[in-house]
């Protein structure tokens, strides 16, 4: 935000406008303190003052003398509520007035100032200072004097000694003011016993030396200056309070912020934080600024807290002025200390992929042996065991024989985590009957590299020739190539190639092919992971006041539609105060909510991010999709921000599951006052 914006905002914040004497420095000064020289004689060419003839309204005629007086100084013009202040570059304003006098040769001219207001009026346009008007008023006392010595009587005397009053009467005010010249008996003053004025002397005579004044007037006198904003620029004292909160809080996570003054840090700020409701705790509370104006806490909800929308709220103390923030986010923590969720669709024909993943509170619990099994056991699943990926998910592939017909199973996952068995099911309508049998093969776990390979067979018969295109949920890395074409034996293979830097991540490949217009598909469920510990960029953003206006567009169980509502998004990835990047830092929340419905991705986990300089940033990755209108389970989420001007967002949110159910929504809002989106070497 420019300088110009940033004055208008403080004036439009309940900006109070004032103005006062400086000196070039901008330095206060008292007006009516006769060192300021802001009222002063000047004396033209010869030094002497010009005599001018006058005819006074007698007829007689008088020779007065002309007076120059000059009133000159500066002005600083100050703009302050209740946080921040701006103040002026000093102005300076200059004035001469020509008076006549009797100011012979020999007397001086005394000017002073017994009166001096100043107002201001800033012109903003478009929320930019344009121009700035000053008003001042100025009366001034003007005398011709010199000195002179008069003679006096006098008496020197010792001080007498105190007197001590021993009677004291309360004075009443009088009925009237007509006899004022008279004694009131009732203000009669207090009288001492006896008065001594002390052991005086003879009198005696003393010459004292005096001012004499030959002539005296009170002048009032105005200046009015107007300046554009280039002659007066403005240097604001701008106190900031900045606060990140992740939009969705499950059982623990991480607020920070910034402390700033005029864009430099404020170490060792003492920062209060309070919820309302107060349903959480933060450690440490306060919290401390450090020598970047950081500071962090620990948020931990209670567990058995049911979703609930919570305003957290910092604020502390800077030159005596009281700064505060505060941003929505929604604290939940599940009653269970450890869950075990399995998700999959209503209906599997042929082949199909369960998944689900395992929590202890906050934590995403990985290398967490998962069993399946199917009641009627008519189906099998591959893997099984199965194994949760580093984000505590887990995939397998359902496989369903041939020529089974439309059957309701029972699919029952189970682990046992810290010695206690966990389960969890689902019920779902298998069948497959169709002629057409496609299959993959892959290894459980991919790194960097691994090749797919499968076959095609018709009843019985291999087939030649058939397109075989691939995917995979999430979606990670590249299949070479793609699409793959069935050699005479039916068989087909490709190679996936997995981005440096991926986690250990489950994923689902699925192969797919038309055969007589009829679409043939399969998938497996594999690990894939290839290891690099460096990030390639960092960001940390969130949107403005934790809420936006936008329109989504959802799918859900193959029907589509469109909610319009309010959302927040933040993403803190790789992100640290220090010149380096934080492998560590993975998270990403999605809150969106109208009048009835709330759709939230949460404890989101990158699969990869992007920067492109300063003002682009993506994250994309899985998130569990929780609330009232999408079906629960594992979505790939991708975020995207865009920063333009006026530090205005433009923000883009896809999810979508394996099952066909998505979410998708375009909007623009402002992005908060802490976003940074940078290389690793950079400090916010």
């Amino acid at each position: 935000m420019s300088d110009l914006a940033v004055l208008c905002d403080v004036l439009n914040s309940g900006g109070i406008v004032s103005c006062y004497l400086s000196n070039s420095n901008g330095e206060p000064i008292d007006p009516f303190d006769s060192s300021s020289n802001v009222c002063r004689e000047i004396k033209r060419n010869s030094n002497e003052r010009e005599d001018v003839p006058v005819t006074l309204p007698s007829g007689k005629e008088v020779t007065l003398q002309k007076v120059v007086i000059q009133k000159s100084g500066y002005i600083v013009i100050k703009v302050s509520n209740e946080m921040d202040t701006c103040l002026s570059d000093p102005i300076p304003f200059h004035k001469v007035e020509n008076l006549l006098l009797c100011a012979p040769k020999g007397t001086d001219i005394a000017c002073k100032i017994t009166d001096f207001n100043c107002s201001a009026t800033i012109n903003c346009q478009n929320n930019n200072y344009r121009s700035v008007q000053v008003h001042l008023d100025i009366c001034q006392s003007i005398q011709s004097v010199t000195d002179t010595t008069i003679e006096v009587d006098e008496r020197l005397c010792q001080p007498r000694e105190q007197i001590i009053d021993k009677r004291c009467i309360t004075p009443s005010i009088p009925s009237n003011c007509n006899h004022l010249d008279q004694h009131n008996q009732d203000m009669q003053p207090v009288i001492a016993e006896e008065l001594s004025w002390g052991d005086c002397k003879k009198e005696d005579k003393i010459c004292v030396h005096v001012p004499k004044v030959y002539d005296w007037v009170i002048r009032q006198s105005t200046i009015t200056l107007r300046k554009s904003a280039e002659q007066v620029p403005f240097v604001c004292n701008i106190c900031s309070l900045d606060l990140f909160v992740p939009a969705v809080i499950v059982c623990e996570g991480t607020i920070s912020g910034t402390i700033t003054c005029d864009d430099a840090p404020i170490e060792g700020a003492i920062i209060n934080l309070s919820a309302s409701p107060n349903i959480v705790s933060f450690s440490p509370n306060p919290t401390v600024s450090d020598a970047f104006g950081n500071f962090t806490s620990t948020i931990t909800v209670p567990a058995g807290t049911d979703p609930t929308e919570v305003e957290i709220i910092a604020s502390t103390m800077v030159d005596d002025k009281l700064l505060t923030v505060s941003l929505p986010t929604i604290a939940q923590c599940p009653v269970e200390p450890c869950e075990l969720t399995l998700f999959g669709p209503d209906v599997i024909e042929c082949n199909d992929v369960i998944s689900g993943n395992v929590r202890c509170g906050d934590l995403f619990i990985p290398n967490v042996e998962v069993t399946l099994t199917a009641n009627p056991a008519i189906v099998t699943f591959d893997p099984n065991p199965v194994f949760t990926d580093e984000n505590g998910n887990y995939i397998s592939a359902v496989n369903v024989p041939a020529g089974t017909p439309p059957t309701n199973v029972e699919i029952t996952a189970s682990a046992t985590v810290d010695g206690d068995l966990l389960t969890t099911s689902i019920n779902v309508i298998v069948s497959c009957e169709r002629d057409c049998f496609l299959e993959l093969n892959a290894d459980a776990i991919i790194s960097c590299e691994g090749i797919i390979t499968g076959f095609l067979i018709c009843d019985g018969i291999p087939v030649d020739g058939a397109i075989i295109e691939f995917s995979n949920f999430p979606s990670i890395g590249m299949f070479t190539p793609n699409p793959a074409i069935t050699a005479a034996d039916g068989t087909f293979s490709t190679t996936l190639t997995i981005p440096e830097g991926t986690p250990l991540l489950s994923t689902t490949i699925t192969a797919t092919t038309f055969i007589d217009g009829e679409i043939i598909t399969t998938s497996i469920a594999v690990q894939v992971e290839c290891p690099e510990v460096e990030c390639p960029c960092k960001f940390r953003f969130g949107i403005e006041g934790g809420a936006a206006p936008t329109t989504v567009n959802i799918t859900r169980n193959g029907v589509p539609s469109s909610l319009s509502g309010t959302i927040n998004v933040t993403a803190i990835q790789c992100f640290t105060d220090a010149p380096m990047c934080n492998p560590a830092v993975d998270n990403f929340n999605v809150s969106f909510g109208d009048d009835n419905n709330t759709i939230n991705f949460i404890n989101g986990r990158r699969i990869e991010i992007e920067c492109d300089g300063n003002t682009f940033a993506s994250v994309r990755g899985i998130a569990t999709a929780t609330g009232n209108y999408l079906p629960d389970g594992i979505y790939e989420v991708t975020i995207t921000l865009t920063i333009g001007a006026g530090n205005i967002g433009s923000w883009t949110v896809d999810a979508t599951d394996m099952h066909g159910n998505t979410f998708s929504t375009s909007f623009t809002a402002p992005i908060t006052p802490i976003t940074f989106i940078g290389d690793c070497d950079e400090r916010p």
